[in-house]
């Protein structure tokens, strides 16, 4: 997802950053997680969450959520 996004609502230029919880200290990140996997899976086991990488329009304010694959 390197190249520039472009806003589905209004073509201005979409930049890509986290969101964060007020009152959180640290570089705090949400992943996207299928609904039937436990919330505090065990250890080691195979997990099929994502990093969640969230873009928000520079003129309107609109944001897109991207779930993209692990990298190889």
């Amino acid at each position: 997802m390197a190249d520039q996004k472009k806003c589905p609502k209004c073509s201005g230029t979409m930049t890509s950053g986290f969101l964060r919880e007020r009152r959180q200290y640290g570089n705090n990140q949400y992943l996207w997680s299928p609904q039937d996997e436990p919330a505090f899976p065990v250890k080691g086991a195979p997990s099929n969450r994502h990093e969640v990488i969230f873009y928000r329009c520079d003129a309107c304010g609109f944001l897109e959520l991207y779930a993209p694959a692990a990298k190889s």
